[in-house]
């Protein structure tokens, strides 16, 4: 005898709508009572993988110092094996660079999403928070949404040095 299947249950986790940016329409479903944070400046989101700082971190350092004199940024380091030594290295480095500023190292089982982070952010520090590699683009979007970052940079190490390319741009999307 055939039964009917039983419907399925979605569980609470699959059952809530997450939103994150970039992706489409997200203004429009953002709820009114729970705007993006948002503070004075240019906020960045920067990644890293792990593969731009194996053969030496001078270069990458050195890029992402002079992003964090005129953006406030958050650094999203892929570590391919973990903990990752070169997100140690890129703290190290950052530290060296920007004497004056507080870099934060934000492990995977520290992070705790977007509004952690934010009052790191409002504060000036500038927070690397690293995450396996499988994770980097579902964190590099939660925190591109949660804290209404402006753009999210990718660094990519070639022959001739560290090159940044811009992945998404809140300009490109604007509504006007």
């Amino acid at each position: 005898m055939l039964r009917a299947p039983s419907p399925r249950i979605p569980s609470p986790r699959l059952a809530e709508t997450t939103v994150r940016e970039p992706e489409s329409g997200w203004w429009s479903a953002l709820p009114e009572s729970e705007p993006p944070l948002a503070w004075v400046g240019s906020v960045t989101i920067a990644v890293v993988g792990e593969a731009e700082t194996r053969w030496g971190t001078g270069a990458v350092v050195a890029r992402l110092a002079e992003l964090a004199a005129t953006d406030e940024l958050v650094i999203v380091y892929g570590a391919q094996h973990w903990p990752g030594p070169g997100a140690r290295s890129v703290v190290a480095g950052l530290r060296g660079h920007l004497p004056r500023h507080d870099v934060v190292a934000v492990p995977a089982p520290g992070y705790r999403g977007s509004a952690a982070l934010a009052p790191l952010v409002e504060g000036g520090s500038l927070p690397v928070v690293t995450v396996p590699d499988p994770f980097v683009h579902d964190v590099t979007a939660e925190l591109a949404s949660g804290l209404g970052a402006d753009r999210v940079v990718r660094f990519r190490r070639t022959v001739e040095g560290v090159e940044m390319h811009q992945v998404w741009s809140r300009a490109a999307f604007s509504l006007s």
